[in-house]
């Protein structure tokens, strides 16, 4: 019991756990934001492409260009590599 009250009023232990907070909210706010940037991109770069073909968990698509853009998803549907050829 006299270590809850020391805990709770020693400000040191305060800021360590407001850092804490701060520190979780703006790495799980960084994590989502960027994954709907990853989305955004491949279907911009679906809706621009030249030729797209379709395979079990592969997208193919060939720019004007000429290069071509692989891009494969993982077993939940996310995008796991993105590749770039240039011919």
């Amino acid at each position: 019991m006299l270590v809850n009250r020391l805990q709770q009023n020693n400000p040191i232990m305060n800021i360590k756990h407001g850092l804490l907070a701060l520190t979780a909210i703006a790495t799980l706010s960084l994590t989502s934001c960027r994954e709907e940037e990853d989305k955004t991109g491949v279907d911009a770069m679906i809706e621009n492409a030249d030729e797209v073909k379709v395979k079990e968990d592969k997208i193919k698509i060939e720019n004007a260009d000429g290069s071509e853009t692989k891009i494969k998803y993982d077993e939940n549907g996310n995008v796991e590599k993105i590749k770039t050829d240039d011919n």
